[in-house]
């Protein structure tokens, strides 16, 4: 009995040995292949169904439109159908979801949705499209891949009836598609219908296909859903609350091989993340395996000391937007090129203009949007797709509500002097809040609106105290330039794969702040990716910049993480490099706090948004002060208007 204790002793201390290694230091990190021997390669449909019609009969006077995958389209009752190859069967796609168009009181437009890889698997006489699930990974060079695969399901995204034998050519066969596109694609039915009781539900009868393109690489298809309602349900922009219309587009993009090398993440950076839990390996102290976010930039010219990438990450301002602020969206967009620099990259990020006469959908994955949305609100949002594999961005589209130009002049009056009242109280028409939240978390942005209100206030400011603003004012327009500079950098940012960060206000001193040759150098925070407010001088005081003209250390720092280019072949190879720039986390320009840090559970008094400088009490002090001269002002503007008023009667 005794020898068994100490037999089972010395095991225990050899398990706990084996377990003790650095996660960090010692994972040896894989890159998942993307393939799995079974539910990869399901079998291929068998040409013996007699009672199928021929591929050929079917696709008979139907218009055809090829690419990755192929539509044949009834021009008579719009039905599509869809052509899959036998070796179509097996590989992974990835599926993008975006709004296009909404009815813009309940939802807004060009929104980006949920993206996942899927494949095509056909049992019995169905085909299955199915969403690959990628929480919980093994490389398939592990035996631990076979308890992985047991032991976690895919999921089914919807599934169809073969309609076709295989064709004689090609041995692709037919399915209509109907069933897994035109359907309630992100459950309004019940958001709007039961959750927010506006007896809003899905009519699948009068919903139907919109434009499908195909090309090579991806195949986009829009879908028009109709939702109606037997309540007269009220938007500002509804014609009839009982009846409004959605269009989705659906991106089906192949998955190619790259030479991308995922990078692991830090938490002291702030980078979004692809995550997993990587069962490969039982030797580590986590599962979890953490890729940052982040395009493939690399450069053109390895050798030279200044090259341009291979592929620039080209953003489009699309043709809606208006055309006296496309100049500032462009400076915004390309703002990020100052810190690309530092790496020794030329013109890593540009901006183009979407020409009049172009033929292409802003939502085609192959391009990246900057879009000027209809839909009351004010906001703006920078979501951005990555390769759920590995981390790789592909895709990035940017909506601004028009609504957040005009909130910067008219949200003063609004909030401040409202000038009459009829004695009635008209609840709030806007969408209902369908995913409220007790704090601010990492994928959500509401910078946009807060700075618009906040805008509200400083151009007021600036009117009252130097002038009104009638486009002659050099310094209003300067403000108003720099603000949407600011909007569009802070919001490619997001694209770019980087967090907020509100501990970036405090680094330096509100002197600092109000220098402008200081602040042209070394920026007014450690990053844009904060919620800063703009820089409004006191009276009597000389104005600065109104907001940052040039990244941050922080930005610096945190491009340097994500895209220097450290030669290696895989994640593991560069830890080194990684862990030493991730160990400058302690230098106060790096100082770091997101979302979750600044929610109402915080108790950080120097994690804040909408502050500035290292000192939040004589900056609060500071916005008091202002706000009594505005009103001071305002008083009196209004009283010299009422003279006029009675000079003049």
């Amino acid at each position: 009995m005794h020898r068994g204790r100490i037999g089972l002793t010395i095991m225990v201390m050899a398990v706990l040995l084996v377990f003790s290694t650095d996660a960090f230091a010692g994972r040896n990190v894989r890159t998942y292949k993307g393939k799995d021997s079974k539910t990869g390669q399901p079998a291929k449909p068998k040409p013996n169904d007699k009672k199928l019609k021929s591929f050929s009969e079917l696709v008979k006077d139907r218009v055809k439109t090829e690419g990755l995958f192929t539509f044949y389209r009834d021009t008579t009752d719009n039905s599509v159908l869809m052509s899959i190859k036998p070796d179509q069967f097996g590989p992974y796609f990835l599926c993008g979801m975006a709004r296009a168009k909404s009815d813009g009181s309940f939802y807004d437009t060009g929104r980006i949705g949920r993206s996942f890889p899927f494949y095509f698997k056909k049992v019995g006489k169905k085909i299955q499209m199915m969403e690959k699930n990628l929480r919980v990974r093994a490389d398939t060079t592990s035996t631990l891949s076979r308890a992985v695969e047991k032991s976690i399901s895919d999921h089914l995204f919807g599934a169809v009836d073969i309609k076709s034998k295989p064709e004689k050519e090609s041995g692709a066969i037919l399915i209509d598609i109907t069933p897994l596109f035109v359907r309630d694609a992100e459950n309004i039915g019940y958001h709007l219908g039961q959750k927010a009781k506006l007896g809003v539900s899905f009519d699948k009868s009068n919903s139907y296909f919109d434009q499908i393109k195909s090309f090579p690489q991806n195949s986009e298809i829009d879908v028009v859903l109709h939702f109606k309602s037997g309540r007269s349900n009220y938007g500002a922009t509804l014609q009839n609350g009982q009846s409004f219309f959605h269009t989705y587009h659906y991106s089906l993009s192949s998955l190619p091989e790259t030479d991308y090398v995922p990078r692991l993440a830090d938490d002291r950076v702030g980078y979004f993340v692809t995550q997993y839990l990587d069962y490969t390996t039982l030797k580590t102290e986590s599962p979890f395996v953490r890729y940052i976010e982040r395009w493939n930039v690399k450069k053109k010219n390895p050798d030279a000391r200044v090259s341009e990438p291979v592929e620039p990450i080209v953003f489009w301002i699309e043709n809606t937007v208006p055309v006296e602020y496309r100049d500032a969206i462009a400076e915004g967009i390309e703002f990020w090129n100052q810190s690309f620099e530092k790496l020794g990259y030329r013109s890593v990020v540009i901006a183009r203009q979407q020409p009049d006469t172009a033929d292409w959908d802003p939502l085609d994955v192959r391009y990246n949007t900057i879009r000027w949305m209809v839909s009351p609100g004010i906001y703006a949002i920078g979501p951005s797709r990555a390769n759920p594999f590995t981390g790789q961005i592909y895709d990035a589209d940017i909506s601004v509500s028009v609504d957040f130009i005009r909130a910067m002049f008219n949200s003063m009056e609004n909030f401040v002097a409202p000038v009459s009242f009829d004695g009635q109280i008209i609840e709030d028409p806007d969408q209902p809040e369908l995913n409220p939240s007790d704090h601010h978390d990492d994928q959500y942005c509401t910078y946009a609106r807060d700075l618009a209100e906040l805008a509200a206030f400083d151009v007021a400011y600036l009117q009252s105290s130097i002038g009104d603003f009638s486009g002659k004012d050099s310094l209003t327009k300067e403000y108003v330039h720099a603000y949407l500079v600011e909007l569009i950098a802070h919001e490619v940012g997001h694209t770019l794969g980087f967090r907020h960060n509100f501990r970036a206000s405090t680094i330096y001193t509100l002197e600092q702040i109000q220098d402008r040759d200081f602040t042209r150098k070394h920026s007014m925070l450690g990053t844009i990716m904060d919620y800063a407010p703009a820089n409004i001088a006191a009276k009597g005081q000389p104005q600065g910049e109104f907001f940052s003209s040039v990244p941050g250390p922080f930005d610096n720092w945190r491009v340097e993480y994500g895209y220097k280019d450290f030669g290696a072949e895989k994640p593991e190879d560069e830890l080194e490099q990684l862990k030493e720039l991730a160990s400058r986390s302690g230098e106060p320009e790096f100082t770091y706090a997101t979302d979750f840090d600044v929610s109402i559970y915080s108790v950080d008094p120097m994690t804040n948004m909408f502050d500035l400088g290292n000192d939040p009490l004589t900056y609060a002090e500071h916005r008091i002060n202002l706000t009594q001269e505005l009103w001071q002002n305002s008083i009196k503007e209004f009283e010299n208007g009422l003279l006029d008023l009675n000079q003049d009667q």
